[in-house]
């Protein structure tokens, strides 16, 4: 028996949206087995709308949302919807949008991706905010509570009982200061979840054949003219206190992170027809995962390909 069209978009978001709303982890918290299963997932949002359409994410996204509210409560499904389903359906509605039109690969195609990253990095710091002002109003009292968090972690792995007596400032300090960057690194997180999660559903849906557009090439990704700019904007307003600084933080990780790619894309371009470029490539994002440092490099490289354009006549 063959399905509708409509019967299989109705099936599709029903078994996107359950899916996404299990592999969040919202409903069953303190569960270390799934907390890498967060990572990716809002990819079946994403399969849903970059394979069948952007209102079968919404509706998958719904899905998910009254899941998790049947199961966890308001404050899961206010994540779910506010941090997947909301910028999944932006992201599949804005890249039909950009790249609908295109044949081939025009050089456009690289710099309507940094458009989208952009508009993803804002949406994430101002939805990063709102969801902390919500949470709790006066900023003190969310990085306090925040600070609680982090001082009962280390009590209940006994991390702090690495710590003499006499290191007791130094384990205060500590705490502070992973406290400080919790938030806006649980914003980063959120922002790689969407990355992550639709890479793998646009080649999903290309792997499929039900891609409605021509998928965008990661090699000729760039961030728009003026995004140096906007983050040293976000760098000056990081500097101030409260939630505005909260939202400068997130955006200047997020510009950063993207810098990271776009210095990625370069290696990507640069390295085509070398012998051995898988492997290279491939020793590259390991070595970027597991050690993070090695990163900087790459952002600099993207942020001087903004300027310079080191992919000249390579694609």
């Amino acid at each position: 028996m063959t399905l509708s069209p409509m019967a299989q978009a109705i099936l599709v978001a029903i078994l996107a949206g359950v899916t996404t709303a299990l592999l969040s982890g919202l409903l069953t918290p303190g569960a270390m087995s799934v907390a890498l299963f967060s990572l990716i997932a809002p990819t079946p949002l994403f399969i849903a709308g970059f394979g069948w359409h952007p209102l079968v994410a919404a509706l998958s996204g719904i899905i998910a949302a009254l899941t998790a509210q049947m199961v966890s409560g308001t404050t899961a499904a206010l994540m779910i919807t506010g941090m997947l389903v909301v910028p999944t359906f932006g992201i599949t509605l804005l890249s039909e949008r950009l790249f609908g039109n295109y044949s081939g690969r025009p050089d456009k195609d690289g710099i309507d991706l940094g458009r989208l990253a952009v508009t993803i990095v804002l949406y994430v710091g101002i939805a990063g905010a709102v969801v902390g002002m919500i949470m709790e109003p006066d900023f003190a009292q969310l990085e306090m509570r925040v600070r609680k968090a982090v001082e009962f972690a280390f009590a209940a792995t006994g991390l702090n009982e690495s710590f003499a007596q006499a290191d007791a400032a130094n384990l205060a300090r500590l705490l502070d200061l992973i406290a400080s960057i919790m938030l806006p690194m649980s914003a980063l997180i959120s922002l790689m979840t969407l990355v992550v999660s639709s890479t793998l559903g646009v080649q999903i849906a290309d792997r499929a054949d039900r891609l409605r557009f021509a998928r965008p090439d990661f090699r000729r990704f760039r961030l728009p003219g003026g995004s140096l700019i906007l983050l040293t904007a976000a760098l000056f307003i990081a500097s101030r206190a409260g939630y505005l600084g909260l939202l400068g933080e997130i955006v200047a990780l997020g510009l950063v992170f993207f810098y990271m790619l776009q210095g990625f894309a370069v290696l990507h371009a640069r390295t085509i027809g070398f012998g051995g470029r898988g492997l290279m490539l491939a020793a590259a994002w390991l070595v970027v995962i597991l050690f993070t440092i090695p990163a900087v490099v790459f952002i600099l490289v993207g942020m001087f390909d903004h300027l310079f354009d080191f992919r000249r006549g390579r694609l």
